[in-house]
């Protein structure tokens, strides 16, 4: 399904990016976990937290104390925002290695990102902190959470691995690509937007939708949603 592409960054993409359909807006769908038997659950993608450059770990301590102010009383102190046990080696990330932002419980991997931790009823402390504190969410939040529901990796832009674990793939709304196309474009650039847009007039205006096979959503198929 990968396209090959001209740009520097970014070698190749999915196509599947210009046809599968994504839920318009993460802060209205109520998410459930299509492979936890439907369950339902708020922010459901950042349960794991999220993976962090050491860049971007920096961005988010010049902005502690703006943080701060918008998470919960036990969740203030920046020495239990980052999960630094095992960092990953990647010789293509800045620094060599991709750190982890810690969850609400260390023990439990499963409990939630630590920037959702707020005041607030749902969504990210970090975007939340830029909007209270009049400042560019894109400052501090990690690359891979503004690109969400895509990922990239080893120079290829597509859909993140765990994409179908979640309810939000394939509802109603626009394609991956067009909710994603300003993010993208802050990210790699107005150049590689371009050639994005070529490849989307090329393969045409088709969407499809992510649905669960009758044997459960471990198999899930795409489908027509024209």
């Amino acid at each position: 399904m990968y396209l090959d592409l001209s740009h520097a960054d970014v070698h190749s993409v999915d196509g599947r990016i210009f046809k599968i359909t994504f839920t318009p807006d993460c802060m209205e769908h109520a998410c459930r976990c299509l492979r936890q038997s439907d369950r339902v659950r708020k922010d459901a993608c950042c349960q794991y937290g999220a993976d962090v450059f050491v860049p971007e770990r920096q961005a988010i301590l010049r902005r502690a104390t703006e943080i701060a102010s918008v998470l919960k009383e036990d969740r203030r102190d920046p020495a239990g925002w980052f999960d630094d046990a095992e960092p990953e080696p990647d010789p293509d990330a800045p620094a060599g290695i991709i750190l982890r932002t810690a969850t609400a419980d260390p023990d439990d991997e499963t409990s939630g990102c630590v920037f959702l931790q707020h005041s607030g009823e749902r969504g990210c402390g970090l975007h939340r902190a830029a909007l209270v504190h009049g400042f560019e969410p894109a400052e501090i939040k990690p690359t891979v959470c503004r690109l969400y529901p895509v990922s990239f990796d080893q120079g290829r832009l597509g859909l993140s691995p765990d994409f179908n674990h979640y309810s939000c793939a394939g509802a109603e709304g626009p394609t991956v690509y067009r909710l994603m196309r300003e993010a993208i474009g802050e990210i790699f650039g107005a150049s590689l937007v371009q050639e994005l847009d070529r490849l989307e007039s090329r393969l045409g205006e088709t969407r499809l939708r992510v649905l669960p096979t009758a044997s459960g959503p471990q198999e899930d198929r795409l489908t027509s949603a024209d």
